[in-house]
Order: C-alpha cells, then structure tokens, then sequence
C-alpha cells in the first residue's frame, strides 16, 4: 500500500463526501484516487480561492467536513485568503496540498515554503516527510478538525504519496474523536447565578460560538426562566429567531431597540460571543455599569474587548444548562420579563426609509423588496460585498443560524460566491440565495460556471453600482475625487445567459417584476442584475470606516 492510497482511505472512512479542487500535477492522482476508489464526488473549481471557499461553505451548511485540495506553488498561495476566511469562521476544512517532491529542491514551485505559510494562515499543519508519519499526521490533522478549530492543512510532496508503507497491512482506524464538551468550573457558576439572580433586566447575547455549538435549545430555556430578552451578532443572525423576545442582530447593522434594550439592562449574558466594537455597535450595550457573564470554550475570548464580572471557559451548551441548573438548585424561580421591555418590544417599528431612487434603483429598496418576496422559514441566505453586505444584512433577516453565513470573517470581498456554492453542495434540491456587490461577485465570477456545470439551484443578486462601493463612500467624505472606485461592469443578466443560466436585470421599481420572475425559477442558477444608485449611503457606513482607518475623525 501507497502513502496515498493510505490517505485516501482515511479519508473515505472518515465520511468525507466531496472534494472541492483546482486540478494540477502536484493532487491529481489524489483527487483520482479519492473519487474512482471511494466514490468521493469531485466538484472542479476554476480558481483555487474558490474551491477552498466551497469547502468552507459545505462545511458551515452541512455541519461535516469540508475538503478541498491543491496543487503545490501558485495553486497553494491562491488559496490562502480562503484558508484564513475558514479560520476566523472556525470551519473544519481539510486542504490536502500537494508540494514538490522533496527530492527536488530546485522545483520554481517549490521555493514558496508551504508549511511555513499553512502556519500563518490556518496555525495547524504537517508535512507528510516520510511514510512512516502516516499514522501521525492523520491524528493531528483530525484531531483539530472534530475538535471544530478551524481549517487543517495537509503538505503532501508527490515522492512521499507514491512512497510504500512500511506495514503493508496498514488499516486506518476512525479513532480521532471528537473533543469531549467542557463543562465550566463550578465556583464560576455559582458567581454567575448569584449575579443573575440579583438581575433587574437580565439580557442574552449570543454569536457565533453559541451557534456552531448548537446551544440553542439551552440558551432558550435560560431565556424563558429568566424572562429575558436573546440578541444576536452578525455571524449568528436568526439564532433563537422563534422566541417570542428575538431582538435580532446587535450592533449598526442592527436595530435600535436591541442595542437600547442591551443598554439598559443590567446584566448581560454572553454566549460564544467576542463583544467586539461592532457587535456593541462601538461600546454603547456594555454602558450603565452593567455586569457581564461571558461564556466561550477559547481561553483567549476573555476582556479583550471589554471587563468581565465572570468567565466561564466552557462549552455553550454545557455552561449555559449549568447556569439555569444552579439558578434552580438555588431555588430562583422564574420570572416573567419586565412589562416595559415587552411593550417596547411589541410597540417597536423600523423607521421610515426615504427612498431615493434616482436614475437607478436605491438598494435599500431592493432589500426590502427581497425581504418581502422570499420564503420567511426556508430561505438560505450568503451575503457579500462592502456596502452591499451592510445594506441586505440590515434589512434581511433570517429564520435560523443554520441558514445564514456571510462571507466577510476576514473582512474580504469576493469570498461569498464559494461559501454559496458550497451551500449548494451541502443542501442538495435546496435553493441558496448570494447577496452580492458587484465588485465582489467579478473578483470570482468564473466559478459562477460551476453552478452552470452542475446545475445548482443558485440565484445572485448583484447589487450593481459599477463601482467599489464602500470605498466610493469613503472617497467621498475625504473629499477626494470618486472616479477612482468606480468601474464600468458587464452587463450580468447578459453574462448569465452566456454561462448557461437565467438572467434578469432591474433597473428602477417599474422592474420589479423581473425579481418575481427569478424567484420564480425552480431549476438551475439564476442572475439577477439589480443596478443600484450608488449615493445612497447607511449611516453606519461612514461609522465602520472611521473606526477601521482610527481616525477619529
């Protein structure tokens, strides 16, 4: 038996189903190997950025293991903003990289030093250097994937795949585990019941953390005993959406009853959440003196962004059914929610848009249009883009956390299209809906093909202003000229067509209609060109900005 062979069979028992790649020389043989003999389905990527990024997707809609796999050189370092995206977004992604043999030190696509970078970008690595380490690597690599960490890279030189194992009998044997919840200490829950039994306007935050644990049966019996009111982060929209006392995302791309409703209470309990200066929408919910009881299972989540009353260093489901145990055992009944938080809730409407349209479409508009038109429960939602991700994730919402991701972790544009088709992948017959700027959907629109290729039930909806929009913004309060973040796009409705798709485009409210009609189709992959006015500017936009440059100004 082959290193490779030794592999691919690990792989396959460890229930790995799809392969997301760029083809080369350096993992083809992998890529044979892993879908003739074990019958993986292979999905060909156009650009290496993308591939990751689908296994990034497949891996947050599916909830399993996402694989993607390289070539060595180029092939590896297109991939790598991907890697860093699936890192901050905690995905397991495994990414077998293939690299120069080791006997070939002057390869020109050896010289990038692969392991070294896959330590920059992801922090978990090896180098299969010789067969014997066969058994190791697989554990290391595993081992930080079930324990849901984020991506693992694997360097794969091409003489050590083809190298024999010693042990010709070797069998791989599913024995890396996934990590054993952790449960909190108990002095610090007994802390944390005192304080919340002494709360006069309990409220829970929680983010992505509380998501990917699933903790949400937990944290909605807690919110019921205590009466108090759930809000989410960005990346955890439509978590414990059902409860009766939802708030929605917290922060500018938020509301303003949730960010008063934090406010004022007095203390605040933080599930998987960082409190980071966009979801306290710059500090405003931690005011008031309020005492903070934050849980999270990374020891470094603790008063990076804020002071702490407690920390409990745990899993989200563990601590938070721990808290409402001790608040029992302590004999604290429950409580129904305070009478003027409930009126505040009931009596809250969004505030009047006025919209302005202008030549073009306002997206705001289009948003909201959106909001309206698409299926409340079953709706999927990718979001991406500067300025357009801010306009449709402040006007859209979303039924569940299971079903909402964007593509924005690390802060890049252009990501969002990956992590939608792998979405696709991940809930087959399902239809996944990408929000997008223009800008972001062209750094890779090749790989829209791929949805053509397999015939996914993908619509995007191009927030067009020909333009990079955030950056437009910004030009224009520095009082710089705008011409150079503008740039002239194809027509997209016309570029979908010739990929193999549905196009559709929307150029004032009088087209409307042509959004009806794409949510309409029920096959294959859909374009939506939705030309925007591109003056038309959030409020917080400007906020986001200046915080990112520190200028104050």
């Amino acid at each position: 038996m082959k290193v490779i062979e030794a592999l691919a069979s690990a792989i396959a028992a460890e229930g790995i189903d799809h392969v997301f790649a760029v083809m080369g020389d350096a993992n083809q043989d992998m890529i044979v190997e892993l879908c003739e003999k074990h019958g993986l389905k292979y999905v060909q990527a156009h650009h290496e950025t993308s591939a990751v990024g689908m296994a990034d997707g497949y891996s947050r809609f599916s909830g399993k293991i996402g694989l993607a796999t390289t070539t060595q050189g180029p092939g590896y370092t297109n991939a790598t903003t991907s890697l860093v995206s699936a890192r901050l977004h905690r995905s397991p992604v495994l990414m077998l990289a293939g690299h120069a043999s080791l006997r070939d030190p002057y390869n020109p696509q050896g010289m990038i030093d692969q392991h070294a970078l896959a330590k920059l970008t992801t922090g978990a690595t090896v180098k299969i250097d010789h067969a014997n380490n066969v058994d190791y690597c697989l554990g290391e690599a595993f081992r930080q994937l079930k324990a849901r960490k984020g991506p693992f890279v694997l360097n794969m030189p091409q003489d050590v795949l083809h190298a024999a194992l010693p042990d010709q009998k070797w069998t791989y044997r599913p024995m890396y585990k996934a990590k054993v919840l952790q449960p909190p200490r108990a002095d610090d829950v007994v802390e944390a019941a005192k304080i919340v039994s002494s709360a006069k306007r309990p409220t829970i935050l929680c983010g992505l953390g509380a998501a990917q644990g699933k903790a949400e049966p937990e944290v909605r019996k807690l919110a019921e005993y205590l009466g108090a009111p759930v809000a989410t982060t960005l990346l955890a929209a439509g978590f414990c959406a059902q409860y009766p006392l939802y708030l929605g995302i917290s922060g500018g791309l938020g509301s303003d009853l949730t960010v008063d409703i934090l406010a004022e209470s007095d203390v605040m309990i933080v599930v998987g959440a960082s409190l980071n200066e966009w979801t306290t929408h710059f500090g405003k919910i931690l005011e008031n003196g309020k005492k903070i009881i934050q849980i999270d299972d990374r020891e470094d989540a603790f008063g990076w962004f804020a002071r702490i009353t407690v920390g409990l260093e745990a899993d989200a489901k563990v601590a938070v059914a721990s808290l409402l145990d001790r608040l029992k055992e302590s004999g604290k009944t429950g409580r129904h929610p305070a009478p003027e938080t409930v009126q505040k809730i009931k009596q809250w409407k969004p505030p009047t848009v006025s919209y302005d349209d202008g030549k073009w479409v306002d997206p705001r508009r289009a948003a909201a249009y959106l909001e309206d038109k698409l299926p409340k429960r079953d709706r999927i939602l990718v979001f991406d883009g500067g300025h357009c991700a801010m306009v449709t994730c402040q006007a859209m919402s979303s039924s569940s956390a299971d079903n909402w991701s964007i593509g924005l972790d690390f802060g890049a544009i252009g990501q969002g299209l990956g992590i939608a088709l792998g979405a696709c992948f991940a809930r087959p017959g399902k239809r996944v809906t990408h929000l997008t700027g223009d800008a972001s959907f062209m750094m890779n629109v090749a790989d829209f093909h791929t949805a053509v290729n397999h015939n996914l039930p993908l619509t995007v909806f191009v927030f067009n202003d020909n333009a990079v929009g955030q950056e437009r913004h910004d030009l224009v309060h520095k009082g710089f000229p705008t011409k150079y973040a503008e740039i002239a796009q194809p027509d997209f409705e016309k570029l979908a067509v010739g990929f193999g798709a549905k196009g559709f485009r929307v150029n004032r409210l009088d087209d409307f209609g042509e959004i009806d009609k794409a949510l309409a189709v029920e096959d294959g992959p859909v374009i939506v060109n939705v030309r925007i006015n591109r003056d038309v500017e959030l409020p917080v936009s400007w906020e986001i900005a200046k915080a990112l440059e520190n200028t104050g100004e």
